[in-house]
């Protein structure tokens, strides 16, 4: 697999991505998660047969640019962008592969714009986080002040070998495999060292959130088939998964292991076991009803 960095004009704001090449046949578009970057699937895009893996790096992460000062990472504006890249890589129709926060950016943009997906996988997510009204004032309030308060200032590392032990104990810890894959992309030299490459905002807390039933409605205009890829250890709750039930053509698999399936030696092969089942079936037109695959 020739493997190429691709830099995606988007109205003027530069999204970097990786091309790991391939079949052109099928196009996968593989979004990461929060604080992650397109290195998350350095392990999982090598292992996908019959496809062209492009992964992008979200706004503000990896090497992407940050957006400008009077601007807010909310959840719409990923989806946003990530259907400006798919016009500015000239695809007409795209399979959408999400980790996480990324799963929730593709489950929304499937919802919103199911005539540009072909198929939708999701890695440890099951759309996008909600909020009830009533908590709708302290939400706001909460992204306020901390826009409004004096930030901290950004850790300096004395080497990326410290930032690799760090991310392994990060908020979703990861093996050393995984931790040196998305150091590798999200390390860069400042003052006295090296510090992370993303925009120090991505921490804040969202400015406002989708409500429960409006998520619900988006998964309901979902009607590409979708694979589902949770692990026992992962984020997924008894809420979120309730959402499965509005899925039309879903195969579910759950498998032992943490939140970063799809990058970890001990469990990428499970993973790319069921995407390469789920993109055979689909290549053969066998029906992805709604199914739940033993571990």
């Amino acid at each position: 697999m020739h493997i190429k960095e691709l830099s995606i004009d988007i109205g003027g704001r530069h999204l970097a991505a990786i091309d790991f090449g391939g079949s052109v046949e099928r196009t996968v578009l593989a979004v990461h998660g929060w604080l992650d970057n397109a290195a998350s699937f350095m392990e999982l895009a090598p292992r996908l047969e019959g496809c062209r893996i492009i992964a992008v790096d979200l706004a503000g992460h990896g090497r992407s640019a940050w957006r400008d000062q009077s601007s807010w990472y909310a959840i719409w504006d990923y989806v946003f962008d990530l259907r400006m890249a798919i016009e500015a890589l000239g695809l007409q129709q795209v399979h959408l592969l999400g980790h996480s926060l990324g799963a929730a950016v593709t489950s929304v943009l499937a919802g919103a714009s199911p005539e540009r997906v072909a198929s939708l996988v999701m890695i440890e997510g099951l759309g996008p986080l909600t909020i009830d009204s009533d908590e709708t004032p302290e939400q706001l309030y909460e992204a306020l002040e901390w826009h409004a308060s004096a930030q901290s200032t950004p850790v300096v590392y004395r080497d990326p070998e410290r930032m690799v032990a760090a991310r392994m104990r990060g908020r979703f810890p990861v093996g050393p495999v995984a931790a040196n894959h998305l150091v590798s992309r999200a390390v860069r030299p400042v003052e006295g060292g090296y510090g992370w490459t993303h925009d120090p905002r991505l921490l804040a807390p969202s400015l406002l959130r989708f409500s429960e039933d409006q998520v619900q409605a988006l998964f309901r205009r979902i009607g590409v088939p979708v694979l589902v890829c949770l692990a026992e250890g992962g984020i997924s709750t008894d809420k979120t998964r309730k959402r499965l039930g509005l899925l039309e053509h879903l195969r579910l698999i759950e498998f032992a292991g943490g939140h970063h399936p799809h990058l970890e030696p001990e469990t990428v092969d499970r993973v790319a076991d069921a995407v390469n089942l789920f993109y055979c079936d689909l290549h053969k037109g066998v029906s992805v009803r709604t199914e739940a695959l033993a571990r």
